[in-house]
């Protein structure tokens, strides 16, 4: 995954590039498009870390909540009428999804800080709803992406930023704090 997440980051600087270099409809519509694949790879890769400090925190805790962690699978579960089991893919909108597994991984890393409160969360949400509107037009005009809508983007573009830094920063601090005696003496109790 990390080949694609860098291919993919790659195709977004290609395309900013060529935005500064010849702007026109075709390569705000390109870097559009790119960006959003950046952000779904990135996505998966965030929900799987999710799910594993999830079962870290069974290890240490010894208290599993599934119900918070179907929604991060790629796949839901359902069951026909005749009893049996199938899994679809996890059809969550991109923006319900990046909003809970922020939430989620947040709150596993002990991160208590507001993620989705400022306006360039906003401009994200805006980005999504441009690169839909572009990709399934319903009329001539729905396919152009207006210099303020890019602006959005690039708002956008600095909230996804500036969040994954916050969280992978603060991942990583958790990762180098010590685990307390409770913490030892709950994993002992357990395995006992």
């Amino acid at each position: 995954m990390e080949d694609q997440i860098d291919w993919l980051n790659n195709d977004v600087a290609e395309n900013r590039l060529a935005i500064e270099n010849n702007d026109s409809q075709l390569t705000r519509r390109n870097f559009l498009r790119s960006l959003i694949a950046f952000y779904e790879v990135n996505l998966s890769k965030l929900r799987e870390t999710a799910i594993l400090l999830a079962i870290d925190e069974f290890q240490i805790s010894g208290k599993w909540d599934l119900h918070e962690i179907y929604p991060l699978m790629d796949e839901s579960a359902r069951i026909s009428g005749n009893g049996n089991l199938s899994l679809d893919p996890n059809r969550t909108s991109l923006i319900s999804m990046l909003a809970y597994t922020i939430k989620k991984y947040a709150q596993l890393i002990d991160l208590d800080e507001e993620l989705l409160s400022d306006h360039r969360w906003e401009s994200f949400c805006k980005s999504i709803t441009i690169r839909h509107r572009i990709t399934h037009p319903k009329f001539h005009e729905d396919i152009e992406i207006t210099d303020d809508e890019l602006k959005a983007i690039y708002e956008g573009l600095e909230w996804w930023n500036k969040t994954m830094k916050t969280l992978y920063e603060a991942h990583y601090q958790k990762m180098i704090k010590p685990v307390s005696k409770d913490d030892i003496k709950n994993i002992i109790q357990r395995d006992e």
